[in-house]
């Protein structure tokens, strides 16, 4: 069977995986061709490197597409698609050396990996090889929750850990040929856009139509490291409480939703979200040019734009939701003149929630 088989298989599941797969296939045999494998060596840590997270296909889309760091309990999930892996593909002949890549290619060299615990030697050739390769390539690739390191920054880093994770005497010969690659590759996951704006719409978009909170923080992070003028704007709704309480959750609900509604409407133009969270997913913040609604907390919805809407814009969302009875209060912020850090805004916000002011313009 055609190893890419694989990788077409658990890129329908995850398109991130796609690329980060491919990179460490040619990243693993260009260093095994360095410490001289032979060209049978060479297809097995090829096919080895394609089949190494197939598994993935096993593990829940909450845990295997979830845009921020897994908690241990999650983490303890995905460490199973070693096994799947290795269930999926142990009928099919495939060389011993392939095999083993995907069954010991999260072992660390100290023995502190896992599913096996194995240590030094005890870990295959070839896994050893890919190891040091999947790791770089997780090093230097950027996705929503984490920027991606510098190449040199993870050539060091795998200089640190020679000995720790990685096999003490592949690690020169990795870096030497790992130093010649950068830039062979972009580091921006492909994502089939319509596939995907179902999947992602399904995860990340809250009930009111709003992206949900997890993403707002790495987003800001993003726009902040971007470097460019945006604003970012906070309604606060006063009263949520008190309509949950004389009227159920459901008219509370309903007023979360109008309220994202008319911002959606009033400051951005009725933009499909979907779309924006297509580029999230694929990094591609210098892409965004609408403004972005995020579900901060039980009463509170943010707007990250890379434009300052216009104040009766923003006026006139509060008269819509005062018209039903809803009081709102809003803050705006701009980078960089009321803001430096992700520290910076959240302090701010802290501040503005416990305020009594109706409005907060810094401008």
């Amino acid at each position: 069977m055609n190893p890419e088989f694989f990788i077409k298989l658990l890129e329908l599941r995850d398109t991130y995986t796609k690329g980060h797969t491919e990179r460490g296939v040619v990243y693993a045999v260009e260093i095994g061709r360095a410490l001289g494998l032979t060209e049978e060596e060479l297809k097995e840590l090829e096919t080895g490197g394609y089949i190494h997270d197939v598994g993935k296909v096993a593990i829940p889309d909450v845990i295997l597409l979830k845009p921020t760091r897994l908690t241990p309990k999650e983490y303890e999930v995905m460490k199973l698609h070693v096994k799947f892996g290795y269930e999926l593909v142990k009928g099919l002949e495939l060389p011993e050396g392939s095999l083993n890549v995907l069954l010991y290619h999260q072992e660390k060299y100290d023995g502190t990996g896992y599913p096996f615990g194995k240590k030094g030697k005890e870990i295959p050739l070839l896994a050893r090889i890919y190891t040091i390769a999947d790791s770089f390539e997780a090093m230097t690739a950027r996705r929503i929750y984490k920027r991606s390191k510098p190449w040199d920054v993870a050539l060091r880093e795998l200089e640190e850990l020679a000995g720790e994770h990685f096999d003490p005497d592949i690690v020169p010969y990795a870096v030497k040929v790992l130093s010649r690659m950068e830039g062979g590759f972009a580091v921006i996951p492909e994502i089939d856009t319509e596939i995907d704006k179902i999947r992602w719409s399904f995860y990340y978009i809250d009930f009111t139509g709003a992206i949900k909170g997890d993403l707002f923080l790495p987003t800001l992070e993003a726009f902040i490291e971007k470097g460019e003028p945006f604003c970012f704007t906070v309604f606060d709704i006063q009263n949520l409480f008190e309509v949950n309480r004389r009227f159920g959750w459901e008219r509370g609900n309903e007023v979360l939703t109008k309220l994202v509604e008319f911002i959606n409407v009033q400051c951005c133009g009725m933009h499909d979200i979907r779309d924006t969270i297509i580029k999230l997913m694929k990094v591609d913040i210098l892409d965004i040019t609408s403004p972005l609604i995020f579900r901060l907390g039980g009463d509170e919805v943010g707007v990250i734009a890379p434009f300052i809407p216009p104040q009766e814009k923003v006026e006139s969302v509060v008269k819509a939701m005062d018209s039903l009875g809803v009081k709102l209060k809003y803050m705006q912020v701009k980078y960089p003149e009321n803001f430096k850090t992700v520290e910076d805004v959240l302090s701010l916000v802290s501040q503005f929630t416990k305020s009594s002011d109706i409005r907060l313009n810094f401008s």
